[in-house]
């Protein structure tokens, strides 16, 4: 525990009653306080601390959160185990909560009786899971979204239970940055259920938080000291609508749509189905980490197909290929909607767009305002958000140039070119997908081999069908 939290004081408090059989009076409490503040960071021992998810070389550990002791699940590639005494600390805070005993070889199929997730979808959901006990990795951002009666709460509940169990699972978003990070530094998994809008600063605040920053603020008006946060959490949000627009932030997501619940159970029943499996769930989701990152090191991703997100994006398919599952399909999947999502959610890239498709995606250079002038008669309906100068215009363009490029449409700023600034507007050859691999005849060196060396037929379609054996003749 920290030593200025409330659960230190009262854990000081108590144990000085059990001796002197006297309540302490407060001004102690502070001076004993103070003096183990001091002790500890001038005369103690300096360690690294970490909160639920830990890594001490390629191990990553895992604080089960039990209060009769400081049990640890190390996770190592190809195998896991409890550790009774991890080689590194952790600290706990009041709202942590103990996860479940992780069974061998446990089943993770009961996870999808309370998570209302899509088939083809799931291994981005394992993938996610996984990803958040590698602390040395940027985070990807889960987005669940869906009408009403999705179970999107429901969802979001269960897969926090399995990793970082809570008092407080879901939270409402909060209205400001600063407290964006102050709940991060309390807990492991940054949490928020019906999420209707994010501003600019929060979406920005979530791509700090997910890719590792810090938060700064005075400790009191009267001093000069300030109060550090620093911090890099795991997020996942839910809401009707989708709330991830910036493209930044896009980048960092993956979205997932939940489809309406047709036959409903009383959620009671269901949850006590899951309590009682929660520790086969995670043991063999553990399973599934181990075996994926003994596979990690021989995925590799070309150079053209790289994501963003390529640690995730790694990790995924060396997921897909324990489960049998296509990751990489999965992925380019949310990523188009999550793209299409990003023009729809910027007047100025839906407007070029529009603007582009006009001239028969003909290339163009101009300056910044003579293409404001010229885009700006493509302006959506009730676009209120529409900039007021080119300046403004280039800076939205600036921000939707990724999710453009992935479309075909390239943005690029030139320079100032004779005083002015100007942009280059061009199509972007997209990348051809390979053709599938023909079914190919097996030949092993036996007799009864389909392969025929005599022809060097090594495919089973008939590349020159006979009509009689004549023609063959």
């Amino acid at each position: 525990m920290r030593l200025d939290s409330r659960g230190f004081r009262d854990w000081l408090s108590a144990e000085f009653y059990e001796q002197e059989q006297k309540a302490p009076r407060s001004q102690s409490l502070s001076e004993a306080i103070q003096t183990l503040g001091g002790i500890a960071r001038h005369k103690g021992e300096l360690h690294p601390v970490f909160l639920r998810v830990g890594q001490l070389g390629p191990d990553y550990f895992i604080d089960v959160g039990d209060p009769a002791n400081s049990r640890a699940i190390r996770i190592s590639a190809g195998s896991w185990e409890l550790v009774d005494k991890p080689p590194i600390r952790f600290i706990r805070t009041d709202a942590m909560q103990p996860l479940p005993l992780p069974k061998k070889s446990g089943k993770i199929e009961p996870l999808w009786t309370v998570c209302n997730v899509p088939k083809d979808k799931r291994v981005l959901v394992l993938a996610w899971l996984i990803e958040c006990w590698r602390p040395d990795s940027p985070f990807p951002i889960l987005e669940l979204f869906g009408e009403q009666g999705s179970a999107k709460s429901t969802t979001q509940t269960a897969l926090r239970r399995v990793i970082d169990a809570n008092a407080c699972d879901l939270r409402s978003p909060p209205s400001k940055v600063d407290d964006l990070f102050i709940g991060a530094g309390v807990s492991w998994l940054t949490s928020y259920e019906n999420v209707s809008h994010l501003s600019a600063q929060l979406q920005d605040g979530l791509c700090i938080l997910a890719t590792g920053g810090g938060f700064a603020r005075r400790k009191l008006y009267s001093d000069s000291d300030e109060a550090v946060i620093n911090v890099k959490r795991p997020i996942v949000l839910n809401g009707i609508s989708v709330c991830v627009t910036a493209q930044d932030l896009v980048d960092r997501a993956i979205s997932i749509e939940l489809p309406t619940i047709t036959e409903r159970q009383e959620s009671t029943v269901l949850w006590e189905a899951f309590d009682q499996q929660a520790g086969s769930v995670l043991g063999g989701l553990l399973d599934l980490a181990a075996e994926a990152l003994r596979r990690l090191p021989s995925v590799t991703i070309p150079a053209d197909e790289r994501p963003r997100l390529i640690e995730f994006a790694r990790l995924g398919i060396a997921v897909g290929q324990v489960t049998g599952s296509d990751f990489m399909d999965a992925f380019k999947a949310s990523r188009s909607d999550s793209i299409a999502r990003t023009i729809d959610a910027s007047p100025v890239a839906a407007a070029l767009v529009d603007w582009f498709d006009a001239r028969d995606k003909r290339s163009i250079s101009e300056t910044a305002k003579n293409l404001f002038l010229s885009i700006e008669r493509f302006k959506p309906q009730g676009a209120e958000a529409w900039p007021r100068s080119p300046k403004g215009f280039s800076d939205a363009i600036r921000r939707a140039a990724p999710a453009l490029r992935q479309i075909g449409i390239e943005c690029r700023n030139e320079g100032k070119i004779g005083g002015l600034v100007k942009w280059k507007v061009c199509e972007k050859k997209l990348p051809i997908p390979s053709p599938a691999s023909p079914d190919v005849l097996i030949h092993g060196g036996n007799d009864d081999d389909e392969q025929d060396i005599r022809t060097f037929r090594t495919s089973e379609h008939e590349v020159f069908p006979a009509e009689t054996e004549d023609d063959l003749e």
